[in-house]
């Protein structure tokens, strides 16, 4: 059923039916949980040629994550400046950081491979050969931790894009709070944390809060 709903969308796509292709991709996407580098790519095209930068944006995003295709981190940048948007800069560390979710689960596989080496050669050090083993321990020891971070950590990609008009960035998690600047939808920025309704977010070298409603977060 899902590759017949797919079908039926690209055929759409192809016939420039792009309002009835798009429905289609997005419950794909949303409600079914299926994407794929392709239709996500169709997706932002789709929405660029309608007008609705900031979704365009958004669907460019996924694609980037899902493909560390460095020419889309380069489309995003002068896509944002052409409806002066900011966050969407163009940088070699997530660049890198997407290479690592690209190549997340490989990079646990070696992790594990070089913990359980590295375990038995401190045993074959200290019962076969009566050694102490030192370093074998030692980076043992730092091998688990850094396993240990990116099973817990790793797969964090700290990116919303701002859904809503006019929206505040407030000094604390409160309405009664002084409000820092007022930002425009489609603006990318860094999320650091959350606290009850609100995301704790860094924009333009400023720390503040949003309404998570407000935004739309970029998921892996």
């Amino acid at each position: 059923m899902l590759a017949n709903s797919l079908a039926q969308a690209d055929s759409l796509f192809e016939q420039k039916k792009y309002t009835e292709s798009f429905e289609i991709y997005k419950h794909l996407l949303e409600e079914q949980r299926t994407t794929s580098a392709a239709m996500l790519l169709k997706m932002a095209f789709i929405k660029e040629g309608l007008g609705g930068f900031s979704d365009a944006l958004y669907y460019l995003n996924l694609y980037y994550l899902q493909t560390s295709d460095k020419k889309v981190l380069i489309k995003m940048e002068e896509l944002a400046k052409k409806k002066n948007l900011k966050g969407y800069e163009n940088s070699d560390f997530e660049f890198f950081q997407t290479l690592f979710f690209k190549y997340y689960f490989q990079i646990i596989f070696s992790l594990v491979g070089m913990a359980i080496l590295l375990l038995a050669t401190s045993f074959y050090l200290k019962f076969r050969k009566k050694m102490q083993p030192v370093f074998p321990s030692f980076f043992m020891l730092l091998v688990m931790a850094m396993l240990f971070y990116v099973l817990n950590f790793g797969r964090n990609y700290d990116k919303a894009i701002i859904n809503q008009s006019n929206t505040y960035l407030m000094s604390g998690p409160s309405a009664g709070a002084e409000v820092i600047k007022i930002l425009g939808k489609g603006n990318r920025l860094t999320t650091i944390g959350q606290k009850d309704v609100w995301t704790k977010v860094e924009f333009d070298s400023q720390t503040g809060y949003i309404k998570s409603e407000k935004l739309k977060t970029v998921t892996f």
